[in-house]
């Protein structure tokens, strides 16, 4: 049978309630690091197990070991009890068990003893009725606690209630909770004995306490102090705190309400300045001091001067005050009611403050019923095929499809800062251009002198355009736009005949050697080559080349036949692909001269015929023969 001794007398237990009445108990000493018991003190090697360290002082870095063996893997459970595991086949013995941290140790001698197998039970022997120390310690808290009413008012007596939890692993004798007092009175006794608390079980005691008077709004801390002692007589103090909440002189406190609100002008649109009136009661039962209202949404609204905030001295009890914000409406998107919130901030005279965030409404508008809008309509170069090196004219439409005039209309080219120019540079001027004024409805062109820089890679260049005007209220609006410029590179043949054509004469078929080189620096996807002529019948004009390196040609030799006299003309087409794949031709045009033969008339042929008799007509005859025009 166990032996329950009780250490402490009835009358030393009612010493120490009458010394917890009268004041504060003592806070405990700081916990120290040592070693009490393990629970079990034998295992068997062969399978091992886990071991549970009781003691004092324990983090969450302390660790334990079997000296001779080695460190064991350690789990915190609290600040006197952790948890470790001994591995499976450690030689048996009897072991040192040490627990250490940032060089502070504790040492439990021969606290655990190893055996190779698990003993055979023999007889019982006859049970001594020893004691067996159980390490532990009770540990109480505040689980749950309640006030009535919620909200104190200060004069006046209020009840709180505490539930007490022994989360400890002994249980709590001669438990107390006293209630010392200090920003709060206790009414009536202050200590509470419970004796005994149990582990895991709770107790609930309930204390009449009372709020001073001249105490401020706000929350305080009411002190609840928890004492125990295990039943070998160490005794415990666990200090604790509940919060209450003091409603301060005056039994209330001021609140603002925004009870209207109204902007000018009523109907708002994107960018507009515009002021916001609103109008503050004070619906409480406490004067409002130092109040500050102020738009919360800075995505919504900007201050259009000074801050986004006003400041009021005070609001009395009933009373209406008018307050205005100046803003600018933000660039929104979306029409009809947009909420605004707003941030008030205020406090009393008895040094309480209060916060609150409420909304108003505005109404917005993005219709271009009265407002400018300006969208770059058309723009064309001159030239209009863009090559690096080239200098060229940009000209764009500026068209205003809102209703309203636009002002000051500054259009800049690359972007605000004209770093998006790319390969252009302006040229003549700055890439700004001003405009006066635009009308409703009006188109304007802008002109700006360009160069392409003759290092520039071939394709498509996005050119910002970046549009800043003003609409008849001095709203200043920004947008930016794109246009997109090409940049080809232009391809440099050399055509001609590769050797001499004489002059031919009409009738008589003649070669045409073609040869077409490519002088650039950079491969032309070269298709085809063709000849044509009006004057010549051509056949085998057309030849497929394919793409030219630079410095590399290609050679057509066709076969023509002139119809006429004179001068005819030879035109070769190169056809090729472009940098976007799109097909392009570049023209030549060659000359050749073509002789008409000579005719004989009849009276020429008559006079032959007489010369033919006689001895001359003979010789003529042979001269003829010779010359191959008969005999």
């Amino acid at each position: 049978m166990r032996k329950v001794v009780f250490p402490f007398t009835f009358l030393a237990v009612a010493a120490i309630a009458a010394l917890s009445l009268t004041g504060p108990a003592a806070a405990g000493p700081l916990p120290q690091m040592g070693l009490s018991g393990i629970e079990p003190n034998t295992l068997v090697s062969q399978s091992g197990g886990a071991l549970s360290i009781y003691g004092s002082g324990f983090t969450t870095t302390t660790v334990a070991r079997l000296v001779g063996l080695g460190l064991l893997n350690t789990t915190y459970i609290n600040s006197e009890a952790l948890k470790a595991v001994v591995p499976p086949g450690v030689p048996p013995g009897t072991y040192d068990l040490e627990v250490s941290e940032n060089g502070t140790s504790a040492t439990l001698p021969a606290a655990l003893s190893i055996v190779s197998a698990t003993p055979t039970p023999g007889p019982t022997p006859y049970p001594t009725a020893e004691p067996t120390t159980v390490p532990g310690r009770p540990i109480l808290t505040i689980r749950n606690y309640s006030v009535e009413p919620a909200r104190v008012v200060v004069g006046r007596e209020f009840v709180v209630t505490v539930e007490i939890y022994n989360n400890g692993s002994r249980a709590g004798e001669n438990t107390m909770v006293t209630f010392p007092g200090g920003t709060f009175l206790p009414v009536g006794d202050t200590g509470h004995l419970l004796w005994q608390l149990h582990i895991n079980h709770t107790a609930v005691v309930t204390q009449r306490m009372r709020a001073p008077s001249g105490l401020s709004s706000g929350s305080y801390d009411l002190q609840v102090n928890l004492s125990a002692n295990d039943w070998e007589g160490n005794h415990y103090d666990y200090p604790q705190t509940v919060a209450v909440e003091v409603a301060g002189v005056g039994h209330g406190r001021p609140q603002l309400v925004i009870e209207g609100a109204q902007t000018s002008p009523t109907v708002l649109g994107p960018g507009d300045a515009f002021s916001l009136t609103l109008r503050l009661a004070n619906r409480g039962s406490r004067t409002a001091t130092q109040v500050v209202a102020g738009a919360a949404s800075s995505d919504l609204a900007v201050p259009a001067e000074g801050s986004n905030v006003v400041a009021i001295e005070r609001i009395g009890l009933e009373q209406v005050v008018t307050a205005t914000l100046p803003l600018v409406l933000g660039e929104v998107t979306q029409a009809g009611r947009l909420s605004l919130d707003i941030a008030l901030e205020y406090s009393d005279y008895q040094g309480g403050s209060y916060t609150a965030r409420q909304s108003v409404g505005l109404e917005a508008s993005t219709a271009l019923a009265d407002r400018p809008q300006l969208v770059v309509a058309g723009y064309h170069t001159t030239p209009g095929e863009l090559a690096p090196g080239d200098m060229l004219t940009l000209t764009l439409e500026v068209h205003n499809v809102g209703g309203g005039e636009a002002e000051r209309l500054t259009l800049t080219l690359g972007g605000e800062a004209g770093d998006g120019l790319g390969p252009f540079a302006p040229l003549g001027s700055s890439n700004v251009k001003f405009v006066p004024r635009l009308a409703a409805g009006d188109t304007v062109e802008v002109a700006q002198q360009l160069v392409v820089d003759g290092g520039a890679d071939a394709g498509a260049y996005s050119l910002p355009v970046t549009l800043a005007f003003d609409d008849d209220r001095g709203t200043r609006h920004t947008d930016a736009q794109l246009i997109s410029l090409l940049v080809r590179h232009r391809p440099h043949f050399e055509i001609g005949f590769y050797r001499t054509v004489p002059t031919t004469t009409v009738g008589v078929p003649f070669d045409l050697p073609v040869e077409v080189t490519n002088i650039g620096r950079t491969l032309v996807n070269v298709s085809t080559l063709e000849l044509s002529s009006a004057q010549l019948d051509i056949s085998d004009g057309t030849l497929y080349l394919g793409p030219l390196d630079g410095g590399t040609s290609g050679s057509l030799e066709a076969t023509a036949v002139a119809q006429e006299g004179g001068t005819a003309e030879v035109l070769v087409t190169i056809h090729y692909l472009d940098n976007f794949e799109q097909p392009q031709v570049v023209t030549k045009t060659l000359t050749i001269d073509v002789e008409t033969p000579v005719e004989v008339s009849a009276e020429t042929e008559e006079e032959t015929e007489e010369q033919e008799k006689g001895f001359w007509g003979k010789v003529w005859r042979v001269i003829r023969g010779l010359l191959g025009l008969g005999s």
